[in-house]
């Protein structure tokens, strides 16, 4: 069986429920869009196979199981996950009158809903990357503290992760673990440390692919405003953050930098 990252779309009005299912689902190994709506979900299905859609009942535009033919009548082979906050008798029953794969209550286990969603990818006949293997994330900081904080924070999250204080150990782990992604402080032992070794891993043919998420307080202790974006010349991280860090925000962008990076595995 061929390895291929399963496709899910997770539409639902609330941006809360769409980043903690996107973050869920990411971490199983999957590839995940999110949208609030049957509009931009349709414009979505313009230019993107998915394998599974998780969609609220409550939509802005209309009631998610009416929305259920106009996803079937654009691919009929996508198997469709409804869910609710709520359920009632006569819900359940127009939800059930529609051709849906699984119908989940959000007040139970999520585990239900992983598994639901296994049973789609079982069905289809794939095999989904990298499932239920987490991604290594390799932290580079000389501060044991915000390691600590920064490890509790991504093991929430059942990244599995590792540790380097210094560029010489980071290097030697980097080349022998080859970790998934890799958050860098920029300040080490030299000021230029952190540049010196994101410009190695961007320069080696074996190590450019993996994601380097530049983490820093260089503005709070030199003045020095750093955007990769206008500094990418010479220093090549795919996305920045100062200290302090919010965790929200990091394993946000830590997961759109995995997905990015799966999506090209796949090209």
């Amino acid at each position: 069986m061929k390895n291929t990252s399963g496709r899910i779309l997770v539409v639902d009005p609330d941006m809360k429920t769409r980043e903690e299912l996107s973050a869920l689902f990411v971490s199983e190994g999957y590839d995940v869009d999110t949208s609030r709506g049957i509009t931009d979900t349709g414009e979505g299905f313009k230019y993107t196979k998915f394998d599974c859609v998780i969609m609220d009942v409550r939509l802005p535009e209309l009631k998610g199981y009416e929305a259920v033919s106009i996803l079937k009548a654009i691919d009929p082979k996508v198997q469709v996950i409804m869910t609710a906050a709520h359920n009632t008798m006569e819900l359940e029953a127009k939800v059930r009158e529609q051709d849906i794969f699984y119908y989940y209550i959000k007040s139970f286990d999520k585990e239900e809903l992983k598994l639901a969603v296994h049973d789609v990818f079982k069905k289809l006949g794939k095999e989904v990357l990298s499932m239920h293997q987490p991604a290594k994330i390799l932290i580079v900081d000389d501060d044991p503290d915000f390691v600590d904080a920064t490890r509790n924070i991504l093991e929430s999250k059942s990244y599995e992760v590792e540790a380097a204080y210094n560029s010489k150990e980071a290097m030697e782990k980097i080349e022998k673990g080859k970790p998934d992604l890799i958050l860098l402080d920029i300040m080490l032992e030299k000021l230029t440390d952190g540049f010196t070794i994101c410009y190695k891993l961007k320069h080696h043919p074996e190590l450019r692919h993996i994601p380097v998420f530049a983490i820093s307080a260089i503005t709070e202790k030199t003045g020095l405003e750093l955007s990769i974006k206008t500094e990418g010349e010479y220093f090549e991280a795919d996305d920045y953050m100062e200290k302090p860090v919010k965790p929200n925000d990091l394993l946000e962008r830590i997961e759109r930098l995995l997905k990015s990076k799966r999506k090209k595995q796949i090209r």
